[in-house]
């Protein structure tokens, strides 16, 4: 019978609680003035109103979309707590999080983790977001990313101080994700538009 030693062990369990990094998307998809998606039921499309929502915070508060209505807001729907690539991507964005601050961004990030997930990233994390509980994938039905009956579509979504749809990202392939870098790529194009 072949067993693993307590130290074999232990480097096991960090690799599977260590972040991935995650591929770069393409280029076309950060210069995209109508967004990018490869994922057949995404409705979403820039300059229009994002749908709206309500949903549950880490504290117990409720974020409804039309009360942040003022001020911007990046939107970036994970996996979960246990995805070594949305720990990865959300540990990257959070390079830029003083950036998103300074430009008027509130960051919401959400997925379908409850309270207990939703503060095992926070644990993860240097800097906050506002994570948000849509465990059963309402919004993200809203949205068209539903990937199937438990998760998301990794995405990424850009609104003005109206609601309205500046840019955003879904993609197919969760191990791809724009990178804080591509981000402020985006960020940089539409404050000079």
């Amino acid at each position: 019978m072949f067993r693993l030693k307590a130290p074999c062990l232990t480097l096991c369990a960090a690799l599977l609680f260590t972040a991935c990094d995650n591929r770069s998307v393409p280029q076309k998809a950060i210069a995209s003035q109508t967004g990018f998606t490869d994922v057949a039921s995404v409705t979403l499309m820039v300059g229009s109103a994002a749908p709206e929502f309500s949903l549950q915070g880490l504290n117990g508060d409720w974020v409804k979309l039309s009360e942040l209505r003022g001020t911007k807001v990046l939107m970036i729907f994970y996996r979960g707590h246990w995805c070594p690539f949305c720990v990865g991507h959300l540990q990257d964005i959070q390079t830029v999080l003083p950036e998103l601050e300074n430009l008027g961004y509130q960051v919401l990030a959400i997925s379908p983790d409850d309270a207990t997930g939703m503060q095992k990233m926070v644990d993860r994390l240097d800097r906050p977001y506002q994570f948000l509980s849509d465990k059963a994938l309402d919004v993200t039905g809203l949205y068209g990313i539903r990937r199937d009956d438990e998760i998301p579509h990794p995405a990424m979504i850009l609104l003005d101080q109206k609601g309205i749809v500046q840019w955003f990202y879904i993609g197919e392939d969760y191990k791809q994700r724009p990178s804080a870098a591509q981000l402020q790529q985006v960020l940089n194009r539409l404050n000079h538009q």
